[in-house]
């Protein structure tokens, strides 16, 4: 008979360790650090940042055992994770990954504790294999994700401390064992257990590091059955990848060579054309499953110097924020149903969540210097920290900030001054001020009341396409007067959507004109469109129209190609979202243009 690993083994009275040889061990090192000049701008769960962001589960198919993998982010190699196997195995893979994302949908099952059991039979359905082997296919699955170990340097987030941890980090994702049910000891066990069948049940528990990310919002909700339906291992990296990086955007513009990196593939010059087959393949099966509307490369030079725009429907967002909500809702009736027991101590130390809403994110970040104001990632920290220290006291360090002379990185200031408390003192005056804050709050609403009724009856009676027209005519028009378009006026709109609604129908006295006359109107209207040879409606079009826009002004003004580049970026960032919707014109990308290069 073979003798298993660290088995003892008594001799003449002296025990030894016998050690079995598994192999030569191999180091694998990949340089997955992305220059500057690249970067541009019914089962849900949560994914831990980390997760999301690197290279947990390999994507290299001719991985070996015992190779010892390093992914390093930076020149100076000092920001790292590197991934080590077991003695004897390989580090985790596709498979490990859909049974980490079926252990996440069941840890929601049976109330997101720490530490939970789960049998074969439950893994196997919720992955959706249909493998006659799955017993063993899952067990070693959840062996290489206990055993392998993981070592974040300057890598691993921490939403404890909302930012990345400088000290080195070694963790696995889980630990897992297995309980025979029929050993003694474990009656408890097999009494929670219904299906008579079952022999082994297996208890999982995640580590720390991943576990705390998870229920303090350091983490993105996916649809589970979405992401075990995607069927490659790339696609689904791509999809949760894009999904971060877009965050609310319906157009992301990224650099080919920044993806494939963070996915990591290989880049090297004798494998590159494989590798942008596999990335148009995945970017192809997204859109099959209708997870992205459209992409396309934009190639100029070589594929390392080349994008991909990648475009999404207005109803992609509103999915997202749908799973975001459900999730939210669903994890507040665990917590608030969940007895704590001696497995789980973190969701005792949860807070209470706040409701964030638009309304209270818009009024922290009027309150900010404008500095402050540009940065697109304000309104997700303003909504963070709100959750974490109360709407009260994120507001009075935002009037804190905007009273200091010389901030020169608003983000990390304002995170230290909530930290360190620096707006004490604005806190206590603001809750002196607070019932003269609620008179005024009742005058809003009374102005708001003062809206004729037959202008709320108007609109709420007329039918969806009116509503949506009047909305979009209302937006415009708002849009207009505020002379930009960015995320700050689009939150400040939908706070008081209804209030600009109801004035536009007031000042046209839409609701004085037979809903047949509007309708009418409307479809006037639709036929100017359809007839108005000046909208830019192929994408082809549309770069055609930039490109040559931008080569009579490069020959007039002698331009860089960098400010070229830059010229073409800004463009198409600024127009993305109205050629979408089909209401870009050619004149208004001129005139940007000729904005951009004042």
């Amino acid at each position: 008979m073979s003798k298993k690993i660290n088995d003892l083994i008594e001799t003449d009275g002296t025990d030894f360790i016998e050690t079995i040889d598994t192999g030569p061990t191999y180091y694998l090192e990949e340089d997955i650090s992305i220059d500057e000049r690249y970067i541009k701008n019914k089962a849900l769960v949560r994914m831990d940042m980390n997760i999301v962001q690197f290279p947990i589960f390999s994507k290299n198919t001719k991985r070996k055992k015992n190779e010892i993998t390093t992914y390093f982010f930076n020149k100076n190699r000092d920001t790292y994770i590197t991934v080590k196997p077991s003695s004897g195995e390989l580090i985790p893979g596709e498979g490990e990954e859909r049974v980490f994302i079926a252990l996440m949908k069941l840890m929601k099952e049976k109330g997101m504790t720490q530490e939970f059991i789960v049998t074969a039979k439950e893994i196997k359905d919720a992955v959706k294999t249909h493998s006659n082997n799955y017993i063993s296919e899952i067990k070693r699955a959840l062996l290489r994700l206990s055993e392998t170990s993981y070592n974040f340097k300057n890598t691993m987030y921490s939403n404890e401390m909302n930012a990345i941890l400088k000290e080195e980090v070694s963790t696995p994702i889980l630990t897992f064992k297995a309980k025979k049910l029929d050993l003694s000891g474990n009656e408890n066990i097999k009494n929670t257990i219904k299906d008579g069948r079952i022999r082994e049940v297996y208890i999982i528990r995640i580590s720390d590091h991943f576990y705390k990310n998870i229920v303090k919002r350091g983490y993105l909700v996916y649809d589970s059955d979405i992401l075990l339906d995607i069927n490659s291992s790339v696609s689904r990296t791509l999809y949760m990848l894009i999904e971060k990086i877009r965050f609310e955007e319906l157009y992301v513009r990224e650099s080919v060579f920044a993806l494939i990196k963070k996915i990591p593939l290989k880049y090297e010059k004798k494998t590159l054309s494989t590798t942008i087959k596999t990335l148009e393949k995945a970017f192809n099966e997204l859109k099959q499953k209708h997870l992205i509307k459209d992409f396309k490369f934009i190639k100029t030079s070589t594929w390392l110097e080349s994008d991909v725009e990648i475009y999404f429907d207005e109803t992609h967002n509103i999915l997202k924020q749908e799973r975001f909500d459900e999730d939210n809702k669903d994890l507040k009736n665990i917590y608030n149903n969940l007895a704590i027991s001696f497995t789980e101590k973190n969701i005792e130390e949860i807070k209470p969540s706040i409701a964030v809403t638009s309304e209270m994110i818009f009024d922290i970040l009027e309150k900010m210097p404008s500095k402050a104001k540009n940065l697109k990632s304000m309104p997700k920290i303003i909504k963070d920290t709100i959750e974490n220290y109360g709407y009260e006291k994120v507001k009075a360090t935002a009037i804190y900030m905007s009273n200091q002379k010389k901030v020169t990185s608003p983000r990390a200031y304002f995170l230290k001054a909530l930290e360190n408390n620096w707006a004490d003192d604005i806190l206590i005056k603001e809750s002196s001020e607070r019932s003269s804050a609620t008179i005024v709050q009742k005058e809003e609403v009374n102005k708001i009341d003062e809206i004729d009724e037959s202008i709320v009856k108007f609109y709420n009676d007329s039918p969806d396409n009116i509503k949506k027209d009047i909305e979009e005519k209302t937006y415009r028009e708002y849009i207009k007067e505020c002379g930009q378009e960015t995320k700050i006026q689009q939150m400040a709109f939908n706070v008081a959507k209804n209030s600009l609604i109801y004035k536009y129908i007031e000042k046209n006295n839409l609701h004085k004109v037979k809903k047949a006359e509007i309708q009418e109107i409307q479809e006037v209207e639709e036929k100017k469109v359809q007839n108005n040879d000046n909208l830019v409606l192929e994408l082809e079009v549309f770069n055609d129209i930039i490109n040559k826009s931008i080569e009579m002004y490069k020959m007039i003004l002698n331009l860089t190609d960098e400010k070229i580049i830059e010229i073409k970026r800004e463009t198409l960032k600024e127009l993305g979202t109205k050629f979408i919707l089909k209401k870009l014109t050619i004149d208004e990308i001129n005139e940007t243009i000729a904005e951009k290069l004042k």
